[in-house]
C-alpha cells in the first residue's frame, strides 16, 4: 500500500525540517520545466548541493524542481512527485525512486548508478545522454519516454516497456547547464 504524498506546502515544511530550505523560504512553483537559463526565481532548486547520508525525501510533492550539478547519494525519493523536473547534469548514486513520478522530467546528461526505478512513472520523460549502471526498471511506466536505441541495448527492460518507448537513433543536442 502506497503512503499518500504530502501536498506542496507540507513538502516545503518537510524540506525545511530536513535543512534543505531556510525557515522563511517558500519557493514558487514554475509554470514549466525549470531551465538553468531561467531568470530567478527557479522555484525549488538544488544547485551544487549534496543530498545524501540517508536523506529521506519520500512521499513529497516537488514537481518542477531544478537539480543542477548536484550529487545525490543514498537518498530516497520513494513515491515522490518530481514531474516536469530538471534532473540534468547530476550524479545519482544508490538512490531510491521506487514508485516516484518523473513524468515529463528531463533526466539527460546525468549519471545514475545503482538507482532503483521500480514502478517509476517515466511517461514523456527524456532520458537521452544519461548513463545508467546497475539500475532497476521493474514495472516502470515508459509510455513516451525518450531513449536512444544504444541506451536501450544496455537496459533490462520488458517487452511491454520497450514497446512503449519513443526510440531515437541519436542523442539529440547537448542540454544546457553542463
Amino acid at each position: 500500500m502506497t503512503v499518500p504524498r504530502l501536498g506542496y506546502d507540507d513538502s516545503i515544511r518537510r524540506l525545511r525540517e530536513l535543512g534543505f530550505l531556510g525557515a522563511d523560504e517558500r519557493p514558487p512553483m514554475p509554470d514549466h520545466v525549470p531551465q538553468p537559463e531561467d531568470e530567478e526565481p527557479l522555484g525549488l532548486s538544488f544547485f551544487r548541493t549534496f543530498i545524501g547520508e540517508g536523506a529521506d525525501l519520500s512521499n513529497l510533492s516537488m514537481p518542477r524542481t531544478f537539480f543542477g550539478r548536484s550529487e545525490v547519494s543514498n537518498a530516497s525519493f520513494r513515491n515522490t512527485d518530481l514531474s516536469e523536473s530538471n534532473l540534468r547534469w547530476n550524479n545519482f548514486i544508490g538512490v531510491d525512486f521506487t514508485e516516484a513520478t518523473l513524468a515529463r522530467a528531463d533526466l539527460r546528461a546525468s549519471t545514475y548508478t545503482r538507482v532503483n526505478f521500480t514502478g517509476t512513472d517515466f511517461r514523456g520523460a527524456d532520458l537521452r545522454r544519461a548513463d545508467f549502471e546497475k539500475c532497476f526498471f521493474d514495472g516502470a511506466v515508459m509510455d513516451g519516454a525518450v531513449l536512444t536505441r544504444k541506451q536501450g541495448s544496455r537496459l533490462a527492460l520488458s517487452g511491454v516497456q520497450r514497446a512503449a518507448i519513443d526510440w531515437r537513433d541519436g542523442d539529440g543536442p547537448e542540454p544546457s547547464g553542463g
